[in-house]
Order: C-alpha cells, then sequence, then structure tokens
C-alpha cells in the first residue's frame, strides 16, 4: 500500500513537472524532486528510468549532484517563484479557483524549499574533504548507470562522488575516515562491482 502511494504521488509529481517545465506560472523544479523522492523509495525501476530523462537532466541533476542548496539560492527561487504567483494570482482576480490553485501550489513551493531540500553552505563556508578515494568499477553499461551510482553515494550522506562511466571510475570524498568494505557495500548495493579501490590527492 505504501509503494503504490509513492508511486502515485511520484507520478503526479512528474505530470506537474512536465507541465511546469512548459508553463511559466508553474516551477518544474518543486514537482520534479518530489518525483524523483517518491521514486526513489518505491521503485528501483521508474528511479531509473526517471534520471535518464531529458526533464531530469535539464531541471533537476545538477541540483541532486549538488547535495542541496545554499540559503542565498533558496532564497532567490522563492523569490522568483512568489513573484510569478503573485502576478498569476492578481491576473485571476474573478477565477476564484485558479486563485486556490495558486496558492495551494505556492504554499506547497515554499513548504519543499523549506522543509525537503537541503539546505548546504556557501562553497566558501564548507570544509575541505579530508579524504579522496577512486574505486574502479565494473557493470556500469551507460552514463544512467554512472548517476545511479552517485545517488548511491549521496543518499548516504557523508560522501560526495563523481562517477566516470567511460573510465568506470568513481571518485569518492569523505570529510572523515572510511573503511573500504562501507564503499564497497555502497558500490554492491547499487548494483555493480569494485575491481580497486586506493586513495589519491584531494
Amino acid at each position: 500500500m505504501k509503494k503504490i502511494f509513492y508511486i502515485t504521488l511520484g507520478c503526479i509529481g512528474l505530470g506537474l513537472g512536465a507541465l511546469g517545465a512548459a508553463l511559466p506560472l508553474l516551477p518544474a523544479f518543486p514537482f520534479l524532486l518530489l518525483a524523483a523522492v517518491c521514486f526513489a523509495k518505491s521503485s528501483p525501476r521508474l528511479h531509473r528510468w526517471f534520471i535518464g530523462t531529458k526533464l531530469y537532466k535539464n531541471n533537476l541533476e545538477s541540483f541532486v549532484r549538488g547535495q542541496g542548496m545554499t540559503v542565498k539560492a533558496k532564497i532567490r527561487i522563492m523569490t522568483i517563484v512568489t513573484l510569478t504567483m503573485a502576478f498569476g494570482f492578481l491576473m485571476m482576480s474573478r477565477v476564484l479557483v485558479g486563485r486556490i490553485i495558486l496558492a495551494c501550489v505556492w504554499i506547497m513551493h515554499i513548504f519543499i524549499f523549506l522543509f525537503a531540500i537541503k539546505t548546504k553552505k556557501a562553497d566558501s563556508e564548507e570544509a575541505v574533504p579530508l579524504i579522496c578515494k577512486k574505486l574502479r568499477v565494473s557493470g556500469m553499461r551507460c552514463e544512467s548507470c554512472a548517476r545511479r551510482l552517485e545517488c548511491a553515494f549521496d543518499s548516504a550522506g557523508s560522501f560526495k562522488a563523481a562517477v566516470d562511466f567511460h573510465e568506470n571510475l568513481a571518485t569518492v570524498y569523505l570529510k572523515e575516515p572510511v573503511e573500504n568494505d562501507v564503499l564497497i557495500q555502497l558500490v554492491q548495493r547499487a548494483g555493480y562491482q569494485v575491481e580497486q579501490v586506493w586513495e589519491a590527492a584531494s
């Protein structure tokens, strides 16, 4: 039942996100983020399909790789969303249902940006990673595999990874020492195998 709920919610987010990519009054980002989260929780197959779409690549991929947004970026986007929707709200003075829908969408946007999206420090304030490890990975067949592996590391919370599909290489940045077995298990859970692990200069 829970899986069906997440899939349904993810499909709704995907549909609204696709509309938002085409309509100026309906920003796509929050809805696509909702779809990504719901698909990741419910269906690996849907999640893999979604992260391979142009809709994901053009609107969400850079955010996912960045592991969050700075306060400045959040304020900028929320301001744009608020001004855009305020204009639409004023234009719909005689359409009560339209105003209600816009108000609900605006509240949803603000809620997602405040509570669902991780806030990260500005680049100048971030601690420099202490350790950089490289993993030779086998089993990846396309760019989607590389993105899937990056998401696997990102979801662990304490890692930041960049995966090069052509080189079969994953570069993982660590803020504290981690056993190689932990990294290997993350790769294996994503469906791939580690052939070699070594520490590199960060």
